[in-house]
Order: structure tokens, then sequence, then C-alpha cells
């Protein structure tokens, strides 16, 4: 919430806004893999807590400039980089520890509640930044985050995990083996193009976002966090909606309506400037993305074997995020050409198309799930807009 409105202050330029997704997404891209890499010869514990300790003392300093007034858009992007590279090296080992945490017995229960966890500070989290925006400043907001990072050091830290006996980590060797095993799977692999199909249209919004509530909506801080919490009450609502379509359609169905509702919101958000029925189109958004994503991180999960876990969830987070990465590029390079709106028809239209053309393309159904694998009903994406 910080980051975003604080760009769309610092700049009106579309381009320079989008590119704070892509600092965001681009490390994923870098250091995803290496970290899942890694994370399958090494206590995970111990990689998380240096990890949250590096986002503290990143976010503390970016506390202080904007205290200080030091801080400009390309700073603020360079910064969104190196939080966006303590995001790419959580994720993966984060996805991996799950079934460190609770026993077998009851890992059902434990992604239930992760999955309403996660949601219910989708919307949560933006409100009580709007609340600190509004009252404390920006810097308000960063602080709180830096220290939100010191409460997970301490969880992390009183954790006592049990140690598996690591062999020896050959990284080349290793990343290669994982490299391989994706290569040969097939079901894997679909995934993946399912994914790049639905994170590349997606991340029209999160790029463009603050620019259309700022300049085309002439919207006020409090206005653009009400877009936030909208998805994330859509995003609640649409963990509900998961539970009962889940049982009722195949995954092929679930991911095609999902991007097909999202295509639809990314359209409608062009037709109308009333902020009622902005937030209900982002509310329908929310719904869809965590539809897809859930499916698909259930995919990813069950096509992980136990052995490359951290390896094979690492390629689906650098997948993920790159393509968001990539694809915000592109959106704002053709902000250069045509007005954000138009580029958000083009998105719209687009994803429509592409996702009923992807249905000729075989996609693995989600069976029996093994008892070690976890599936995550949040989405994997670590954007700081949340």
């Amino acid at each position: 919430m910080g980051v975003s409105w604080l760009a769309a202050t610092l700049s009106a330029s579309p381009l320079m806004i989008s590119l704070i997704q892509v600092a965001s997404s681009i490390p994923a891209l870098l250091f995803s893999y290496p970290a899942g890499v890694v994370s399958d010869h090494a206590d995970r514990r111990k990689l998380l807590i240096w990890i949250q300790a590096f986002l503290f003392i990143v976010v503390l300093i970016l506390a202080l400039l904007t205290q200080l007034n030091l801080l400009d858009i390309h700073t603020l992007i360079f910064f969104t980089f190196l939080i966006g590279i303590g995001s790419a090296l959580t994720t993966p080992v984060w996805q991996a520890i799950t079934p460190e945490v609770v026993s077998k017995g009851r890992l059902k229960e434990a992604i239930a509640l992760n999955g309403v966890n996660f949601n219910l500070a989708r919307a949560v989290g933006p409100a009580l930044g709007g609340i600190l925006l509004v009252f404390g400043g920006i810097k308000s907001i960063f602080l709180f985050n830096a220290v939100s990072f010191l409460a997970l050091v301490a969880g992390l830290y009183w954790w006592k995990n049990t140690l598996s006996k690591f062999q020896p980590i050959h990284f080349n060797k290793t990343a290669q083996e994982g490299l391989k095993a994706v290569r040969k799977s097939k079901p894997f692999l679909h995934l993946l193009i399912r994914s790049v199909s639905f994170t590349g249209f997606v991340s029209v919004i999160f790029a463009f976002l603050p620019h259309l509530s700022k300049y085309e909506w002439h919207q006020n801080s409090g206005q653009y966090t009400w877009l936030w919490v909208s998805l994330g009450m859509g995003a609640m609502a649409g963990s509900y909606v998961y539970g009962i379509v889940n049982q009722a359609m195949s995954a092929v169905k679930i991911v095609f309506f999902s991007c097909l509702l999202v295509a639809s919101c990314i359209f409608l958000l062009t037709v109308t400037q009333d902020f009622y029925l902005l937030n209900s189109i982002m509310f329908l958004a929310g719904i869809g993305w965590i539809n897809a994503t859930s499916t698909l991180n259930v995919l990813a999960q069950q096509n992980s074997p136990s052995e490359l876990k951290g390896r094979f969830l690492a390629v689906y987070v650098t997948v993920f995020q790159g393509s968001i990465a990539l694809s915000s590029m592109v959106w704002g390079g053709l902000s250069q050409i045509f007005t954000t709106i138009m580029i958000m028809k083009i998105a719209g239209v687009s994803m429509a198309v592409f996702s009923a053309v992807l249905l000729l393309v075989p996609m693995e159904e989600p069976g029996m799930i093994h008892e070690d694998a976890v599936a995550c009903t949040d989405p994997l994406i670590q954007y700081q807009l949340k």
C-alpha cells in the first residue's frame, strides 16, 4: 500500500509506476530457483530467519529515507527490488516447510486455516495500511512492516524444527538435477503454461491500478485503499466458493472460468469511474484470482516430488513471478503508445481469447494428493500492493 501510493505520488508516468511491479517480481527470475536448490539441502528455519532479518533492515532504511524526504521514484524502485529479492528467497523455502510445521494427520486442517488466514490478511492488510497512511503517513506503513518482520523472526526462532540429515550440497549438480526432472514432467510443464496464461494478463491490474486510481479515476488514498480491501474480501469469498466448485468442476474448467471472470473485470474497470462499481469489480476479480491460483497451487504441490519439492516449487514461483515481471514490463512499454485505459481493454479481451484457446491444451486433474504434498490455497505471489 505504501510503496504503490508513494510511486503514484512521485511520478505520473504509467511506465515508471509499472516498474514498481517489475522490480517486485523480477528477483524471482534470478533467485527463486537457487533458493529452492539450497532449501532442499539446508536448515530452512535458519534460512528464513536470515532472510527476514535482511528484509527488516531494508524496510527500516526505506522508512528512514521517507522521513528525510530523500526518496525519488528511482530510489523507490531500487528498494522495491531489494524487497523483491527477500520475497523471492522466502517463497520456495516457506512453501517447503509446511510438512515440518504440522503432523501429516493435520495437513488438511492446516491447509484450510492457511488459506483463510492469508485471505483475511489480504482484506485487513490494505485497510490497516490505509489507516496508517491517513494518520501517520507513508513512513508509518514502512515502520509497521519492519516490525512485522521482527515478529516473524521471533516466531521462527522459537519454532524448533526437526532437522533431516542433509547431504553436502553440490549446487550445480543439484540445480541441474531439478531442472532435468522438471523438463521430464509433462503435468508440471502443462501447469506452467496455464500459470503464464493467467499471470501474464492479470499483471496489468497490479501494474496500472495506482495510476488508474490517482490519475484516471481521481481518487484519494482512502478510496485507493478500498480497491485493495475489496480485492481481499473477494479473495476471502472466493476461498469459500473454491471449496464448492472444486467438488463440482474439473481443474481445467475452474481455471478457464476464473480467467474469464478476471478478464471481464479487467475490461469493466475501463468503462466506469463510479466508486462503488469499481469496488464491486475488484471484489469479483478477487474471487477469480483466488480460484485460479488455488487450483494452480494445488497442482504445483501435487506434481512436486518430495525429494525435489523445494526445486519444483522454486521453478513454479520463478515462472509465476517472472511472468508477472516481464508482462508488467510489456504493459509499461505499451503505455508509451496507448493510454492505460486502452491497454486494460486490450489485456481483458486478449486474456479471454487466450484462455479459450488453452482449453485445447491438456492439463492433468488433481487426484488424490500425497500426504506429504501440501496444497496452498494462498497465491504464491508476494506483491507489495497486498
